[in-house]
């Protein structure tokens, strides 16, 4: 994939994490909260989880550090 930043060749990989929590995305500067987690909303459903673990195919750019993954936030 090519970056659409700096148009540099992008390098395929995989977030990964701890999977106690869905991944969740908040607009502004506060994260999800307790509240945001019990209505289900900004859920990301990239996020393939587990009670183990989750994990997010994605795409990064090493030069301008920015990363890009397809994805949907539940309202």
């Amino acid at each position: 994939m090519i970056c659409p930043f700096c148009g540099k060749e992008m390098e395929k990989g995989i977030l990964s994490g701890d999977g106690r929590c869905a991944v969740r995305w908040k607009s502004g500067d506060k994260k999800a909260n307790f509240t945001d987690t019990l209505v289900d909303s900004g859920r990301v459903t990239a996020a393939k989880h587990t009670i183990a673990y989750f994990t997010i195919e994605a795409y990064y750019c090493s030069v301008c550090k920015k990363m890009i993954f397809d994805t949907e936030v539940t309202s």
